[in-house]
């Protein structure tokens, strides 16, 4: 049983999936392209995650982009209005609660990982967002 310090949700509300949902905005590194950052996280560093988060009872891990092509496209879908963050990739985890989170950042191999950004990303300019789910569609369907 987890302590209560350490559930996820917030007290006295409805229609949040009490999760803990902590989003990491992602640069890549300086003069790295799409496709050899693409490759290199999907297949080398996030591989390398999985049992460590696997092992802490993760529920999802996922991986969004915003490359080149992506930021073009949309520009031209709102006639280049978009006001477009400067990020390349967003890193999803969503745990059952913050004891799961916790043990997963104190993790000695998952502490290790850390010196792989260097291969991939700006470490200077990670940020990250930390907390539950609202949901109010979920497979097209309306939930909340």
């Amino acid at each position: 049983m987890v302590p209560k310090t350490f559930e996820a949700g917030y007290p006295n509300t409805t229609g949040f999936r009490k999760v803990v949902k902590a989003t990491i905005y992602i640069k890549k590194k300086d003069g790295m392209s799409d496709a050899d950052f693409v490759e290199y996280y999907n297949n080398n560093h996030a591989q390398r995650a999985v049992p460590i988060l696997q092992r802490h009872g993760i529920i999802s891990y996922s991986l969004s982009y915003h490359l080149d092509r992506d930021r073009k496209m949309v520009q031209d879908i709102m006639h280049g209005k978009a006001q477009l963050m400067d990020y390349d990739a967003i890193c999803t985890f969503v745990f059952p609660d913050y004891l799961a989170l916790a043990k997963f950042l104190y993790d000695k191999d998952g502490a290790a990982l850390n010196s792989d950004h260097e291969n991939f990303m700006d470490d200077s300019q990670m940020k990250m967002m930390v907390g539950d789910e609202y949901m109010l569609i979920e497979d097209g369907n309306k939930v909340g």
